[in-house]
């Protein structure tokens, strides 16, 4: 299958992919990368993914073949450049006539962070928990799980609150277990890297994958989904309002 991969949730990036059912491992996916771009700046999107997609779709190995879906994330994220992504997805989806699918941009970020743990030694059954930067001195943040070696599985919902307030977050939507609360073996996200207080929640006092989405870890967990039959809609993840609002219609004098 080839897909067309889209994220835009902090800086952006754009990835077109081959995946294929890796042999002797029912229900996992090799993915290989025929052409990607990235920019860091969190506010060009819109001016840049314009460019970025004409030249991931026309680089050598990629136009020769037509897209079978588009992967996208859905935050959650600042509003105008989440929006310039999943608007630029669901236009090439009609486009070309194939489906759109959308990953939490959070999601992604666990799923880089669990397969570091992963690949340590003595690391068993890892929680990492996920800060991502939402402005406004304020973080998104959900502790994740492992699910499978490309998915994740949320162990809370995804928050937006000061840093100073993700403790307490979590603390009210995870029960203890046994003789203490869920224990945090990482933390990972932009949100982590801007405020190093975000660190003391981890067992280890370590930060992982400072970043707010991946275009190829979202093809992973998409796959991994959409394999199992679950629907992976679009809709956006603001969690609040937009920064801009129209103004109210002024009231009449009477």
């Amino acid at each position: 299958m080839r897909i067309l991969s889209i994220d835009s949730s902090l800086g952006t990036q754009v990835a077109v992919v081959d995946t294929a059912e890796t042999a002797g491992l029912p229900g996992t996916c090799s993915v290989q990368v025929l052409s990607q771009a990235e920019q860091a700046d969190t506010r060009r999107h819109a001016e840049s993914l314009g460019q970025m997609l004409s030249e991931a779709l026309s680089a050598p190995g990629v136009a020769d073949r037509p897209l079978d879906a588009v992967v996208a994330a859905t935050g959650p994220a600042p509003f105008t450049g989440l929006r310039a992504g999943l608007v630029t997805a669901r236009v090439v989806g009609r486009t070309r006539g194939i489906p759109v699918h959308g990953v939490s941009s959070l999601d992604a970020v666990a799923r880089l962070a669990l397969d570091e743990l992963g690949a340590r030694q003595g690391e068993k059954d890892p929680v990492v928990l996920v800060a991502t930067d939402a402005r406004r001195r304020e973080v998104y943040a959900a502790l994740f799980r492992a699910n499978g070696p490309d998915d994740v599985t949320h162990l809370t919902e995804i928050s937006v609150c000061p840093p100073a307030q993700v403790a307490e977050c979590i603390a009210v939507q995870t029960p203890e277990q046994g003789s203490g609360a869920v224990t945090i073996d990482a933390v990972a996200g932009s949100g982590a890297a801007l405020y190093p207080e975000l660190v003391g929640t981890a067992s280890c006092h370590e930060v992982l994958a400072p970043v707010s989405g991946d275009a190829l870890a979202q093809v992973r967990i998409a796959l991994a989904r959409l394999g199992r039959g679950e629907e992976l809609g679009t809709q956006p993840l603001y969690l609040r309002h937009a920064d801009v609002q129209m103004p109210a219609a002024r009231k009449r004098v009477r």
